[in-house]
């Protein structure tokens, strides 16, 4: 067993089939789309080189610097609401002696429902013609003058769908903090205790530092999910209200296949990628950097 697993070639026979299929549905694509890139293509007509044209024009152009805004906001909204209250809600699951399955069970569900089934669900609970769940329940406490269409809304439609993205995916954060809390030592727990530190105290010194390689992988996860966003945007509101709820994954493929420019499509594609890839390293740096391991 020891000499297979120091035989090079015996690793690399165990992954050529996943690096095989890596290289062709990841690297391949990202290369072909860098490739694209460099040219102006309608999908019919002959290509035509244009050389670093279309990714000079990601920096003047407003309606792409708007969807860049645009997901930052989804960004940092999804962060406090997937990974924050995720760890809230993991904190209490802890406390809790009866029911807990049930609750982990009701909590991770919608991580595996369909996100185009939730979106709709979602897009009738914000309805207000008739009136949809969230409507109804502001008439009901008296609250009728903020009745509005969620999704419908300049204001509010960003947000909105920020929030179905929270409730489609903080389960997922749920089940992996969960799992860091309950593999901390039941004797470290115990001393802290003995010692005098609870609540916020214990959480903050003991706690949190046992499960802080946990929340890096959970937000390392989420950050870079969040980046690539598209399903939940694109059919609840498709970036609209005109571009309110614009994402650079959307605004990509709006670019690519409702307006056949592929080349500029393929340099956005390519942002994505490569803004994907940097912020999971500087993430890895700064985590790193506050473990003192540079």
């Amino acid at each position: 067993m020891k000499s297979t697993l120091k035989n090079r070639k015996a690793w690399l026979l165990f992954l050529l089939p996943s690096l095989t299929i890596f290289i062709f549905t990841v690297i391949f694509p990202i290369i072909r789309s860098a490739w694209l890139g460099f040219f102006d293509w309608d999908g019919v007509t002959p290509m035509r080189f244009t050389g670093l044209s279309n990714y000079q024009k990601l920096f003047s152009d407003l309606y792409f610097r708007n969807a860049l805004w645009n997901n930052l906001l989804y960004l940092i909204i999804n962060l406090a609401g997937q990974v924050g209250i995720a760890l809230l809600l993991a904190l209490l699951l802890t406390k809790i002696t009866w029911g807990c399955n049930f609750f982990k069970t009701v909590y991770f569900a919608p991580t595996i429902l369909s996100s185009v089934a939730v979106s709709q669900a979602f897009q009738k609970f914000y309805a207000t013609e008739p009136p949809g769940v969230f409507n109804v329940i502001l008439q009901k406490v008296g609250l009728g003058g903020f009745v509005t269409p969620w999704l419908g809304t300049a204001q509010t439609a960003l947000t909105s769908v920020a929030l179905i993205e929270c409730y489609k995916n903080m389960g997922l954060y749920l089940v992996i903090i969960y799992s860091g809390l309950m593999a901390i030592p039941a004797d470290v727990i115990e001393s802290a205790r003995m010692d005098g530190a609870s609540g916020i105290r214990l959480f903050r010194y003991i706690k949190l530092p046992y499960i802080k390689d946990v929340m890096v992988v959970a937000v390392i996860m989420a950050v870079n999910g969040l980046l690539k966003a598209f399903d939940i945007p694109f059919v609840t509101t498709n970036g609209g209200p005109g571009s309110a709820s614009e994402l650079v994954t959307t605004y990509m493929y709006k670019t690519a296949f409702s307006s056949a420019r592929y080349g500029y499509g393929s340099a956005i594609a390519v942002f994505i990628a490569l803004e994907s890839i940097l912020a999971v390293l500087i993430l890895q740096r700064i985590f790193n950097r506050s473990d003192g391991k540079e």
